[in-house]
């Protein structure tokens, strides 16, 4: 049983969010407050996981920044810029899911429906 928890550790972050949620209960800590804390950082996770989705897509390829003007000797040293053909290739590349943004997407999913549940329980 310990394998499938030590191959996965959002299955580990799981267990340690209801185990936290528990103990707030235990605690008499309101259903509703933990249900909204949940929701919080299952959101934040959730945003946080598609940053690094677009992160991760070469989002800001070909981009060119304009800096003050330089004369030709200095000009001459810079880096050139790559062509639209160069830069669309880039772009057009497949989505890559990290494994941080798995990580992010699957814990923060699941805290969302733990706090919907939390929330929508009876006191």
């Amino acid at each position: 049983m310990e394998d499938w928890i030590k191959k996965s550790p959002v299955w580990s972050s799981v267990i340690v969010a209801v185990l936290i949620n528990f103990l707030l209960i235990l605690f008499q800590m309101p259903k509703m407050v933990i249900g909204n804390l949940d929701f919080l950082v299952g959101l934040f996770l959730i945003v946080l996981g598609s940053v690094f989705i677009v992160g991760s897509g070469h989002l800001f390829t070909g981009w060119r920044f304009h800096i003050r003007k330089k004369n030709d000797l200095e000009a001459e040293n810079d880096p050139k810029h790559p062509k639209a053909k160069d830069v669309g290739s880039i772009k057009n590349q497949p989505i890559k899911v990290s494994k941080y943004a798995r990580y992010c997407l699957g814990v923060g999913g699941f805290l969302i429906v733990l706090g919907v549940v939390l929330t929508s329980l009876p006191k």
